[in-house]
C-alpha cells in the first residue's frame, strides 16, 4: 500500500518561495496538525488494530489479534487478556500447526497423507498421523448417525456436478455420469482406527475428502495450542467455523450468524457464546442455474444429486468445532424436515433458516437457539447492529473530517505563503518495518507458498523454550 501523500515538485513551490508564512500562522498550523493526530489516534478506526501495548506496560486487559490464510480460506485468532506465559511466537506456532494439517489433509498437495491414501489401491491398513486418523474416525461416526448424509467419500459426485476444482459445466450431468460416480461413493468403504492410527479401503477406487470437517478440526487444534500456553479467553475462527473459550471482561463472546441470500455479510442473529463451538452450513454461497432450476453445491451422497429442499442454512452448537462442522453439513443435506427431526433426536442446539415460497427467510430452532429467535428485537438484529455501528462511527467520522479539513487548509496556506513547499509523508504498509529493520509481511499458511522465512521462524520457535 503506497502513501497517498508523496512529495512532488510543482508550480506551487515557486509560489511558496515568494510568500513567507508569518510566525503565528506557523504556530497555528502546528496546533492543527496535533489536533488531527489526536483525532486519528482517539478514533480507533484510523489506527492499526495490530498495535498493542506490551504486557509490561498494559494497565487494562488487552486483545491480541492474529490473522492469516489456511485451507483455501482465512483464519482469525483473538486472545483477550493474554497471560504472561503466552509465547512471543504464538502466531508462528499457530501457522505451523495449520500448515501441518494442510500437509496431512489437503488433496491439492500430492505428497499429503490424504493424497497418498487416495492414490493407493491397497486394501491393507495404511499408516497415517494421529490427527488424520481422528478426523476420519469422527467423520465416519457422523456418517453413521446421519445415515450417510455426511460422507467424506462424496468427492466423485461433487466433481461430476462441477462443484470441485475442475472446469465448470453449464448443465447437469447425465444419469449415466451420476451412476458411474456413485460406484466409488459410500462411507462404508473406509475404515479407521486410532491405535495404531491407520485407514483401510474396502474397495480400491474409493477416495476421501475432508473439506467439510478439517476447518473445525483446525479450530480445535489452535485452541489446544494456545490453552497450553495459558490463554483462557479465545475466539478462534477458520472459514466461518468458530470456537470460543472464556469471555471478554465478564461478557460472553458474540458470534454473528449470517443472513442467507443477501449481498454482503449481513448479520441475522448476534448470538452470545461461552466455551462452545459454532458451525454453519448452507447452499447460498455456491450454486448454478439451468433452465430456471437452481442446483445447490450441497450434494446428497445417497441420491447422488444436489439437495432440493428449502433449507438455506443451518447453524449448530457443539462442544468441539470438529463435531459442529461435520454435523452442520449433515443437517444441511437432510433439509428442514429430516434435519429438524435429526436435531431433535440428538438434542442439538441448532438454528434453521428456511426459504418460503416468496423467498423470505423464516427461522426454526432447537435447544439453546429456541429462546434466541424468540427474543430477536424489531427491527431485527442486523438493523440494530448497523444502527449501533452508525451511531458510534458518525461522530468519530465527523471529528476526523473536521480535523483533516483544518490540516488541509493549513497546508494550503503554508504552500501558498510559506518560504518552502511542505513535504509530503510516506507511510502505509510499504514502509512498515520490524524492530530488526526488516519489512513487515504477512506469513501465509497457504500450502502452495514456499515461504522460507516462515519455515525458518518455525524452526527457531521449535528450538527455543516456551515461556
Amino acid at each position: 500500500m503506497t502513501s497517498a501523500l508523496n512529495p512532488r515538485t510543482s508550480h506551487m513551490t515557486t509560489l511558496a518561495a515568494k510568500f513567507p508564512v508569518p510566525a503565528n500562522l506557523r504556530r497555528w498550523f502546528a496546533v492543527a496538525t496535533c489536533l488531527s493526530a489526536l483525532a486519528i489516534a482517539g478514533s480507533g478506526y484510523c489506527s492499526s488494530p495490530e498495535t498493542r501495548a506490551s504486557p509490561e506496560t498494559r494497565a487494562v486487559p488487552q486483545m491480541l489479534v492474529g490473522r492469516g490464510e489456511t485451507m483455501g480460506t482465512s483464519y482469525s485468532v483473538k486472545i483477550f487478556d493474554p497471560p504472561e506465559t503466552l509465547s512471543d511466537d504464538w502466531q508462528i506456532l499457530v501457522d505451523k500447526e495449520l500448515r501441518s494439517i494442510t500437509d496431512q489433509m489437503s488433496t491439492y498437495i500430492e505428497s499429503s497423507e490424504i493424497s497418498r491414501f487416495n492414490a493407493s489401491t491397497s486394501l491393507e491398513w495404511f499408516t497415517v498421523s494421529e490427527g488424520f486418523a481422528a478426523v476420519v474416525s469422527k467423520s465416519l461416526e457422523v456418517s453413521s448417525l446421519s445415515d450417510g448424509a455426511f460422507d467424506i467419500t462424496v468427492m466423485p459426485l461433487v466433481k461430476v456436478w462441477s462443484f470441485g476444482p475442475s472446469k465448470k459445466r453449464q448443465q447437469p450431468p447425465s444419469d449415466g455420469e451420476i451412476e458411474e460416480a456413485r460406484k466409488s461413493v459410500g462411507y462404508g468403504n473406509v475404515e479407521a482406527r486410532l491405535s495404531p492410527p491407520s485407514l483401510r479401503k474396502r474397495i480400491p477406487q474409493v477416495t476421501i475428502d475432508l473439506n467439510a470437517i478439517a476447518p473445525g478440526y483446525g479450530v480445535d487444534r489452535i485452541v489446544a495450542i494456545l490453552a497450553e500456553m495459558g490463554a483462557k479467553n479465545l475466539f478462534i475462527e477458520i472459514g466461518g467455523e468458530v470456537r470460543v473459550t472464556g469471555d471478554k471482561a465478564g461478557q460472553p463472546w458474540t458470534v454473528g450468524i449470517q443472513q442467507p441470500d443477501v449481498e454482503g455479510e449481513v448479520v441475522a442473529i448476534a448470538y452470545p457464546v461461552r466455551d462452545r463451538s459454532l458451525a454453519t452450513s448452507g447452499d447460498y454461497r455456491s450454486f448454478f442455474e439451468f433452465e430456471g432450476r437452481r442446483y445447490s453445491h450441497t450434494i446428497d451422497p445417497v441420491s447422488g444429486r444436489p439437495v432440493t429442499h428449502r433449507l438455506a442454512s443451518v447453524t449448530v452448537l457443539a462442544d468441539d468445532c470438529m463435531s459442529a462442522d461435520a454435523i452442520a453439513t449433515a443437517v444441511s443435506v437432510l433439509g428442514e424436515q429430516k434435519g429438524f427431526e435429526f436435531a431433535k433426536r440428538l438434542g442439538l442446539d441448532s438454528l434453521f433458516m428456511v426459504r418460503g415460497d416468496d423467498g423470505a427467510i423464516s427461522m426454526l430452532a432447537t435447544g439453546a437457539f429456541e429462546s434466541a429467535i424468540k427474543s430477536i428485537p424489531k427491527p431485527d438484529v442486523a438493523e440494530a447492529a448497523n444502527t449501533e455501528a452508525a451511531n458510534t462511527f458518525v461522530p468519530i467520522a465527523i471529528a476526523c473530517c473536521v480535523a483533516f479539513g483544518l490540516v488541509i487548509a493549513a497546508m494550503a496556506v503554508g504552500v501558498m505563503f510559506g518560504r518552502r513547499a511542505i513535504s509530503g509523508s510516506c507511510g502505509g504498509l510499504a514502509n512498515s518495518q520490524n524492530a530488526d529493520g526488516s519489512a513487515s509481511c504477512s506469513l501465509c499458511s497457504n500450502p502452495a507458498d514456499a515461504c522460507k522465512e516462515l519455515r525458518n521462524r518455525m524452526s527457531a520457535a521449535d528450538s527455543s523454550p516456551r515461556q
